[in-house]
């Protein structure tokens, strides 16, 4: 009986993973809109706008009700009724929203957490995969170059465009560690070890003994409170 218990809870795992993977891709077939596929529980960060400060690096602040686009990448907020982009994104310090800390770099960075001076930061998007193009039996297959519809992700209407192809968006996470001397990195062992060369027998040992996956978001914030431990 038992037995039996933990091979129903290993396929109900394995189905919730692949579910979960499946459901990172989604397809916008041919004659439909973008925006009907993404609606604004997937479109954006919060399930309305909510209010938010940009902070500049000239010690200046902008107060607005604010939302992170995922389809887009952009960090909308609302004016006169308008749904408007921060543009001048070179010259931010930080963004807060609620109690949530956003940092920019080729994209917007959201501090997942902040061991010290280390700081775990998201940046998810949805991007443009593959676009599928149709043969004379009308069977899709991958060819198309996505170049043209990338270059449509500046324009806000983007998503309510109707599209004339099948288009294959994927959602994504990429980790990154921040620390003021080293910026912006991709959250990898590579990158983990050149942090702290002097300390590489340690971190690799930790790393065999904690079985830690790289994609995991509670396995990384787990690691950088173990660098933090070791940093001098």
């Amino acid at each position: 009986m038992k037995n039996i218990i933990v091979l129903i809870c290993s396929i109900l795992t394995l189905n919730i993973s692949l579910s979960a993977q499946k459901n990172d891709l989604v397809t916008v077939k041919s004659g439909t809109r973008i925006l009907d596929y993404f609606p604004f529980q997937d479109r954006y960060r919060y399930s309305q706008f909510v209010p938010g400060k940009v902070y500049f690096k000239n010690n200046t602040f902008s107060a607005f009700k604010m939302n992170y686009n995922f389809l887009l990448g952009e960090m909308q907020f609302i004016k006169s009724r308008d749904t408007l982009v921060v543009v001048n994104t070179k010259d931010i310090k930080h963004i807060i929203i609620e109690q949530d800390t956003f940092l920019y770099d080729k994209g917007y960075m959201e501090v997942i957490s902040q061991k010290g001076p280390i700081q775990v930061t998201l940046n998810e998007y949805i991007k443009l995969k593959e676009v599928l193009k149709k043969d004379s039996y009308g069977t899709a297959s991958s060819g198309s170059s996505t170049k043209s519809y990338n270059t449509m992700r500046a324009d806000g209407n983007f998503y309510k465009l109707t599209v004339n192809e099948d288009l294959v968006f994927q959602r994504v996470r990429d980790y990154y560690l921040f620390t003021t001397a080293s910026g912006f990195e991709p959250y990898s062992k590579k990158n983990v070890l050149k942090l702290l060369p002097q300390n590489e027998d340690e971190i690799k040992s930790y790393l065999k003994s904690n079985d830690i996956d790289f994609k995991s978001r509670e396995d990384l914030i787990k690691l950088a409170g173990y660098i933090q431990t070791i940093m001098k």
